[in-house]
């Protein structure tokens, strides 16, 4: 390990520690835009799929957008491994679909963007890029409410200015933000985000750029 890849983990590991003192630090993560009265796409954002289907589908329903956009998530080497041995796996995007038509999206109303995230810098930079070449204007973005600040931050970075980004947490996808502490699946979601929010402050942020680029 170098250097500065042992400050890096130091680094971490101090925001981790100090995290995990503050009571408060599961509620700032936590970001809910004004939802606007018209917008080009709802972004549904890879992972989580249940409960983000769930809140895209009821956003949909209300006339916020006409369509609503996927991302694909990078395939495995187990999925890869599965599928050379002939059994069946069904991408994340395509269980996501399915879902919003049982929710009554119409299957002409989902897009799904060319390309494969495997991060959610690099799913934002698909998403600017799409939208750069399609002249959006307003995007309402869904993602797990543990993750919505630190993709606000990636997607509002990437994305040109004069493309409005409302992000809005999946409610069904419980996070128990006041008393993260007292579960451990929500400990490590809330020390995981911290220390991937001092990355992006340290390293992510730098590389950036609007549209993708």
């Amino acid at each position: 390990m170098t250097r500065r890849a042992r400050a890096l983990a130091l680094l971490a590991l101090g925001v981790a520690g100090t995290v995990a003192l503050v009571p408060a630090a599961g509620g700032l993560l936590v970001v809910s835009d004004p939802v606007p009265t018209r917008a080009d796409a709802i972004v549904l954002l890879a992972g989580s799929p249940a409960a983000r289907a769930l809140e895209t589908a009821e956003l949909y329903a209300r006339g916020v957008a006409p369509r609503v956009v996927l991302t694909r998530e990078r395939v495995t080497p187990a999925v890869v491994a599965l599928r050379r041995r002939g059994v069946s796996v069904s991408r994340p995007d395509e269980e996501t679909r399915r879902m919003l038509v049982a929710l009554g999206v119409p299957d002409a109303a989902i897009s799904v963007l060319p390309g494969h995230a495997h991060s959610t810098d690099s799913e934002a930079r698909l998403i600017a890029r799409w939208a750069c070449r399609t002249d959006t204007r307003a995007l309402v973005v869904v993602t797990s409410p543990s993750h919505t600040r630190r993709a606000r931050l990636i997607l509002r970075q990437t994305l040109e200015p004069r493309v409005r980004v409302s992000v809005r947490p999946a409610r069904a996808d419980y996070f128990p933000r006041r008393h993260w502490w007292k579960r451990r699946a929500a400990s490590k979601l809330v020390l995981s985000e911290y220390q991937k929010l001092a990355h992006y402050w340290m390293r992510e942020r730098w590389q950036l750029r609007a549209c993708g680029a």
